[in-house]
């Protein structure tokens, strides 16, 4: 136990809080665990059943909820426009600071547009929006840990 303490507190070499591989590598263990303990869980996940070669040739009405073409269109032209707000906080001479929290922040907006329109998160399972929030803070989390083990200034 001593032992352990010692590595964790440890100011010689470099000890658990300090090495990037034991920071990244832990949270990406605990991910998997939990990938597999879902996968042997007995929840069932079902994926939506073939409607038949007869009914594939008629038209389908879209399911109550689901957006139509003109609202793919609007998102798509938000995302348009989030892209060109992050290209010109880039070119505008600010702090640092400023500049990583307003791209950090543009960024996660479009991750959640495209995850919630695109890739219909929205009328999905709550389980695939709980996946993919945990993988944005792993990604946060993996981009300030980056950004501090090559010794940028985050404040």
């Amino acid at each position: 136990m001593l032992d352990a303490a010692t590595v964790l507190l440890s100011s010689g070499t470099k000890g658990f809080f300090e090495n990037p591989a034991w920071l990244i590598g832990l949270p990406l263990l605990g991910l998997g665990a939990i990938g597999i303990l879902l996968a042997l869980s007995p929840i069932e996940l079902r994926w939506p059943q073939s409607l038949g070669a007869e009914a594939e040739a008629e038209l389908v009405e879209l399911p109550e909820g689901h957006p139509g073409p003109a609202e793919y269109i609007r998102v798509g032209l938000v995302l348009a426009a989030g892209t060109l707000a992050e290209v010109a906080v880039y070119y505008v001479d600010m702090a640092d600071a400023a500049q990583l929290a307003i791209m950090l922040v543009l960024m996660v907006v479009d991750f959640a547009l495209v995850a919630l329109w695109f890739m219909h998160l929205r009328y999905d399972s709550k389980i695939f929006s709980i996946l993919f929030t945990g993988g944005m803070v792993l990604v946060v989390a993996l981009f300030f840990i980056v950004l501090a083990s090559l010794g940028a200034s985050l404040v």
